[in-house]
Order: structure tokens, then C-alpha cells, then sequence
């Protein structure tokens, strides 16, 4: 069900959301990949089931860097330097912690002996030598050699942590959580105390990332995302057009940030361009779930997902033909306010596929398949109110506010 922050984004006006501009790459997998990181451009690694992948000409062609035992899940990875990369998640078959490490950029990898059960989720150092992971059961671990010998801390919560982000080397952020409880953890001595920060929702929290000292941003189940301006102290909610998982979040500058999810059989990218007030649909023609996402540069970047797929964007992910905007806003709908019947029509030839009527609730109270270029939605039943109509065509939507009197 579409929920009423999503509303929240809406009030602020039309939007029109058209699929963005990313093209497919073929890493010859089917399995779900499940992070992605580029040192530049051009060299990067992707994660997925028991093997590290790595490119050097922009994901155009790939090679298996590594590949661990059959029961291995890796889950995150991360530059540390020029050379130096680490990958995380879990041995299913020792059902131990596993942390791979290479020191020669991805040619010979080392398995880091640790002591503990967990799933790891998250890693992220801080410099080339501190770093921490998260996981399950309220792990977290700290390595102050480039991660050749992790020590765990104590959390103080046995919930899962998904993710960890430190803004610099004292101050840092775990969240993560169960279907119906959210967790925000907080240190300011470099992870030896934690302090659980309240959450203004209960949906499970998957990704942190701050753009600055202060300002921050967390997202999650249910389309969530929360905001911090006083580092993570307290957390308000904004927009998404989502209506599934938000699953990682990431900044290129202070205004333009990029979140990735959707479901099983949908892919969701959403992009902002003013620190999060509003969120737009970017999102690639394909029908697989996303799952983690990067961008070395400003307009460079990368997501991968489920069955093998990654996709590439060099233009941040926007429609950059003029041609494909103007036929964007092909849509007129009126009379606004309506009384009884809507009319809805498309001025480029465009099928509408479905149409959606939203109250101010964010709850679905009306849907037509008119599959023409034209509709008329009836009113006349409706409550005088204020209502959002959803209209899509095969690879775009437009939303707008309708007021009824």
C-alpha cells in the first residue's frame, strides 16, 4: 500500500517520472549480486553468491577475481586504497563469519581467520587502516590493520545491523532491525559505546550515508527514508515514490543522492536533487530487483541486482534527450477541479495503461486499464477531497493532484 510519505512528495506538485537512462552489462552470472564498488570509472568489483568479479574497462567486460567455497554468501565489499579491497558475509557451510582481503587489487585474495557466527552485512573503513563491520545478532567488528585482525564490540542489541557508516574517526551510525522494529545505533568514540537513537518509524532499516557531518540519510522496508541535519541525533521522515524496499543509499554532493530497491520482479532507482525534498523514478527497463548501488564519479555509476544484473549510467541516470522529455508531459488532465468526470489524455500517441486514484490517506481507492489514449474516470462517487492520480503508460508515469469539489 502506498504510504502517506509518499503523498507528502506529491503535495509538492506535479511530477513526472520517465525511465532513466541506464544500459545493461553482462557479467555471465544469474546469480543475485549484491554490492558493487569502483575505485575509478573504470576498475571495479561486484559481489555475488561466492565470487568476486572485477572489471577494468567500465563493466563492459568482466572477470571472476576469486571465488570462495560453494557455501559462501558474500554481501559487501569495499575499497580500502588502490589495492587494497575487502569482502564480507558468511560461510553457510562452517556457519562462521567470512572476511576476504586483497592486497594486489583483486589478483590474490586471503581469507582473514575470525572468530564468530554472524552474517556480516556491512563494511566501511574509515581511513586505510580503521574499519568495522556489521551483522547479524548485533555484531559489530573493528580493525585498526587494514583488516588483517578484527575485534568485536559490544552493540548492545542483539537485532540485526545491515548497515554502518562512520561520517569520520570517531562518530558513526548502524542501523538495521526486524520487519516491525527499526534500529539506529550511534557512537562517538569510535564504536567503544553505542547509543540506540529513536526512530520515527518501525520498518527495517537497510543503508546510512552521510553527505556531510551532520546531514544524513537511512533507508529502508516500505519505502522508507529518514533524514538527519544534527548527525544522526534525531531523524525526521522524507518522500519515495516507493512502495517496496529502499535498499541502499548513496550521495555524490550534498543535493543528488541515489536510492535502489524495488521488488523481486521490479527494479526501483529513485534520484534527488535537492537533498531529498523530492524523489523522481529513474528507474531502468528491466524486471529485476536492485539491491546495491555506486558512483565513482558524478554522472559515472553502477547498480547491480537479482539473476546477474548490473547497470551502468553516464548521465546520472536521467533521460538527457530533449525529444524524450517533451513527450514526458504528453499528458492533459482536466477538468481540475473535477466534479464529476475526469478526463485524461495523451497528446503523443501513448497508450495509458493503468490509471490509479490515491486518497490523502496514500490508500488505493479507484483503478481503470483504459489501454487507449484517452479516459474519462468518473468522480461522481467520490467524497469532496483532494485525491493523486497515477498515470502510467508502458515505461513512464505522471503524477498529479486532483482536487474533487
Amino acid at each position: 500500500m502506498l504510504k502517506i510519505k509518499f503523498i507528502i512528495t506529491l503535495i509538492l506538485g506535479i511530477q513526472i517520472a520517465g525511465y532513466g537512462q541506464w544500459e545493461e552489462k553482462n557479467i555471465m552470472t544469474t546469480s543475485t549480486l549484491t554490492c558493487v564498488d569502483f575505485l575509478n570509472d573504470e576498475i571495479g568489483f561486484v559481489i555475488g553468491s561466492n565470487k568476486i568479479y572485477k572489471t577494468e574497462n567500465g563493466g563492459d567486460t568482466w572477470v571472476i577475481s576469486y571465488t570462495a567455497n560453494n557455501l559462501v554468501a558474500y554481501e559487501d565489499i569495499f575499497i580500502i586504497g588502490n589495492d587494497e579491497i575487502i569482502a564480507v558475509g558468511m560461510d553457510l557451510n562452517s556457519n562462521q563469519s567470512i572476511i576476504t582481503k586483497s592486497t594486489n587489487g583483486g589478483t590474490d585474495w586471503a581469507e582473514i581467520f575470525i572468530t564468530n557466527s554472524s552474517f556480516l552485512k556491512s563494511v566501511f573503513f574509515t581511513s586505510s587502516n580503521i574499519g568495522y563491520c556489521s551483522g547479524g545478532g548485533g555484531t559489530i567488528l573493528k580493525s585498526t590493520d587494514s583488516g588483517d585482525t578484527w575485534q568485536e564490540l559490544n552493540s548492545g542489541t542483539g537485532a540485526n545491523l545491515q548497515s554502518i557508516y562512520f561520517v569520520n574517526d570517531l562518530v558513526g551510525i548502524a542501523v538495521g532491525g526486524s520487519p516491525a522494529n527499526a534500529i539506529i545505533l550511534k557512537t562517538q568514540d569510535g564504536g567503544a559505546n553505542w547509543n540506540q537513537i529513536n526512530s520515527p518509524s518501525n520498518n527495517n532499516l537497510q543503508s546510512a550515508f552521510f553527505t556531510n557531518q551532520e546531514t544524513g540519510y537511512v533507508v529502508g522496508w516500505n519505502g522508507e527514508i529518514i533524514k538527519t541535519e544534527d548527525c544522526g541525533n534525531s531523524w525526521t521522515i522524507q518522500s519515495s515514490v516507493a512502495m517496496n524496499g529502499n535498499l541502499e543509499v548513496i550521495f555524490t554532493d550534498d543535493n543528488t543522492g541515489y536510492i535502489v530497491g524495488g521488488a523481486m520482479n521490479e527494479s526501483l532507482i529513485q534520484k534527488t536533487s535537492n537533498g531529498g525534498d523530492l524523489w523522481e523514478d529513474i528507474s531502468p527497463q528491466i524486471s529485476e530487483g536492485l539491491v546495491c548501488i555506486h558512483f565513482p564519479s558524478i554522472n559515472i555509476g553502477y547498480a547491480v541486482g537479482g539473476n546477474g544484473t548490473v547497470v551502468k549510467t553516464e548521465s546520472g541516470g536521467i533521460i538527457t534527450s530533449t525529444n524524450d522529455i517533451e513527450i514526458l508531459d504528453k499528458f492533459s488532465v482536466f477538468p481540475n477541479p473535477v466534479i464529476e468526470t475526469l478526463n485524461v489524455q495523451s497528446e503523443a500517441s501513448i497508450q495509458i495503461r493503468r490509471i490509479n486514484i490515491y486518497d490523502a490517506n496514500g490508500r488505493i481507492i479507484k483503478e481503470v486499464q483504459p489501454n487507449s489514449e484517452n479516459s474519462e474516470i468518473d468522480f461522481s462517487d467520490l467524497e469532496s477531497n483532494v485525491y493523486y492520480l497515477e498515470i502510467h503508460s508502458d515505461n513512464m508515469k505522471r503524477i498529479k493532484k486532483i482536487v474533487k469539489k
